[in-house]
């Protein structure tokens, strides 16, 4: 267990989807209190029940493709809270379609969450992370950043692409105040229906990578706990992998 997060107040944007409940956990097992955001009623459901599940960590609404409803959660945990000291930005979008179909609708909806959501976030709870310094931001990529999908990929690969750039960008700017902002880029996470006999996605990733599996989720919520915290204090800018080896090959 990492002391230095025992009590620091965590926000997991994203926090009702798989690997977020995953992240959410982590934090929580450290003795963070955790705030899980959804966007909707599916999400608000999960984190709900994570809530029960976990003493330490509340639900909270938010939509990172809405400046009010950023501005409201984050104005929410001051009040509740009284500080934030972690900011995961997990919410992201996933699609695939070829480039001749690809609509600018499907465009903007991967672009508008996956890199503009994050910076909504990020400018602000800037002011808060500032004030309990040392804080951490944690943004999750993904490997799709350094390769390719499987085909009809490109809008969310260029997102990821862009969390990698902006995460080294964000670090150069506020590390002096004490802020520390990395990345997880996490390779395919393990789900039922990737292991059902045929699925040809799932085959043809635990083929190419060197452990022969799909990535848990835990396995990158344990990444995520490390940058936050005390043990990574001279790491900054950076993007860690979880891969299970994909990118070897």
């Amino acid at each position: 267990m990492d002391s230095a997060l025992q009590g620091k107040v965590v926000l997991v944007s994203g926090g009702s989807s798989n690997l977020g409940s995953a992240i959410c956990r982590a934090f929580s097992a450290e003795g963070a209190v955790v705030v899980c955001t959804w966007a909707s009623q599916g999400g608000r459901l999960r984190a709900e029940a994570l809530a029960r599940e976990l003493p330490s960590c509340r639900s909270q609404a938010m939509d990172v493709r809405s400046e009010d409803s950023v501005s409201g959660a984050l104005d929410e945990i001051a009040r509740t809270e009284g500080r934030l000291d972690v900011l995961v930005n997990n919410s992201g979008v996933f699609t695939v379609s070829p480039q001749e179909e690809l609509t600018e609708e499907d465009w903007d909806k991967v672009f508008d969450t996956n890199i503009k959501g994050l910076w909504r976030v990020c400018r602000r709870a800037l002011p808060s992370l500032r004030a309990s310094a040392p804080s951490a931001i944690v943004n999750i990529a993904s490997i799709n950043a350094f390769h390719p999908g499987f085909g009809g990929t490109a809008h969310y690969d260029a997102s990821k692409g862009a969390v990698v750039t902006y995460t080294k960008a964000l670090a150069e700017e506020v590390g002096g105040d004490g802020v520390r902002v990395n990345a997880v880029a996490p390779g395919l996470l393990d789900a039922p229906y990737l292991r059902t006999p045929g699925n040809e996605l799932g085959a043809k990733y635990r083929a190419r990578a060197v452990l022969g599996r799909l990535v848990d989720p835990s396995e990158v919520a344990s990444v995520a706990v490390f940058l936050a915290g005390a043990r990574s204090s001279g790491i900054v800018g950076q993007t860690i992998t979880v891969d299970c080896g994909y990118l070897l090959r």
